[in-house]
């Protein structure tokens, strides 16, 4: 089963088995609650993920100052820290929606923290004696906070967080969108897989920005001779950014980003088909 499927399912399982939805499902199903209560008051995982399913952004919508750094500090908590993947990825695609510049900061820290490792575990004596918590307790903390996903599911927020970066339009994330698709030892990312770098690549392209041929470019020269598939897909949203029929050349690309470029107009679902198809 594909794993966002998958947390699909456990999602709608969660809201179906909570308590609330037994006492009264047809409430639950058809309630409104405002969404920054539920998020407050820190009620079921299933209605949070809901309530941030629900939410727009206080900035954009007659907010206070105060009501948006509310909302950005609680969102960005639950895309790094909550023990269910299913809540991170509704709060990383929140995030993604907000016009905030900050947002960008909180996604990246969500991408590097997919893997759900927060607690050092505590082993010797010592540490148990510093910490001023007794060994039981100290064990009962471990069973409830994240310990480490699956891979499948830290592939999931990443990916997430990915798009969600590009959603954003911000340009702070372009060059962190460049990095993952291009696998810089100097970062400390890990390794991308594929369909990561390959999201990134399309993310850079849906932005149609200035920068992002620039950064299109930079990925081009680096995966020159390596992956094939991140190359075409790489040279298809410079075509699609620039307008430019050139071949995957990376000096010719870097010459078109030296000489100044203009992002050319949108093209249209059939073009996109087209092109595509194109070898």
């Amino acid at each position: 089963m594909p794993i966002g499927l998958a947390l699909g399912c456990a999602n709608t399982w969660d809201a179906m088995s909570s308590k609330k939805w037994r006492d009264s499902p047809f409430k639950q199903t058809f309630s409104n609650d405002d969404p920054m209560y539920v998020l407050r008051n820190k009620v079921e995982g299933d209605e949070r993920a809901k309530a941030m399913r629900r939410l727009k952004e206080p900035a954009q919508n007659g907010g206070t100052p105060t009501e948006q750094d509310e909302a950005l500090q609680i969102l960005g908590d639950a895309a790094t820290k909550e023990p269910s993947p299913v809540l991170r990825t509704a709060a990383i695609n929140a995030l993604g929606k907000f016009k905030d510049p900050r947002c960008v900061r909180l996604i990246v820290a969500a991408y590097y923290q997919a893997d759900g490792q927060l607690n050092k575990a505590v082993n010797a004596p010592t540490e148990v004696q510093q910490s001023g918590l007794s060994r039981e307790s100290i064990d009962f903390v471990g069973m409830n906070t994240p310990t480490g996903f699956p891979p499948a599911f830290v592939s999931t927020i990443r990916m997430k967080a990915v798009l969600a970066l590009a959603e954003t339009k911000q340009p702070e994330a372009v060059s962190f969108l460049a990095e993952v698709a291009t696998r810089k030892a100097e970062t400390p990312l890990e390794d991308p897989n594929r369909d990561i770098r390959i999201a990134a690549v399309r993310g850079l392209t849906s932005m149609r920005q200035k920068g992002c041929v620039e950064a299109l470019s930079q990925v081009l020269t680096a995966e020159k001779g390596k992956d094939v598939a991140v190359v075409g897909r790489t040279h298809q949203g410079l075509v699609e950014l620039t307008g430019k029929e050139l071949p995957p050349d990376p000096e010719q690309w870097s010459k078109v980003v030296q000489a100044g470029v203009q992002i050319a107009p949108e093209p249209n679902v059939l073009e996109k088909v087209i092109h595509s198809a194109t070898p």
